[in-house]
């Protein structure tokens, strides 16, 4: 039972999902950790670099895999990312920059208390 209120993520549609088995979505939030920090760095460097082409296909992946933790602001911000990254001419994200890295590392320190706490005994 997870009695914390996240503020980030929604872990229920995803534990919904996996028939109610903690620790198979526990391990989906895992892969969420091991992947999606790389996937932010790049995200940022093509942000800071102007490079839509890269921009767009780093906003989009990771926008996958925020959504599939229920994390729906962040999710949206990605995809109004990518969606200026593929405007003529492109627009950049370099203002939402700073938000963009507050909001994901909020996701990541609630997704990393989802793999920590939720269904360990203690």
């Amino acid at each position: 039972m997870n009695d914390h209120q996240y503020q980030h993520i929604n872990p229920e549609p995803l534990l919904d999902a996996m028939g109610g088995d903690v620790a198979a979505c526990r391990h989906m939030f895992g892969t969420f950790l091991k992947s999606a920090p790389a996937t932010f760095a790049r995200l940022d460097a093509a942000i800071q670099q102007d490079d839509a082409v890269q921009v767009k296909r780093e906003a989009h992946s990771l926008k996958s895999t925020t959504a599939l933790v229920g994390a729906g602001v962040l999710t949206e911000m990605l995809k109004a990312v990518e969606v200026q990254s593929r405007a003529e001419p492109p627009q950049s994200a370099v203002a939402s920059l700073p938000e963009l890295r507050t909001l994901f590392a909020a996701v990541v320190a609630e997704a990393q208390h989802y793999v920590d706490q939720v269904g360990v005994p203690q």
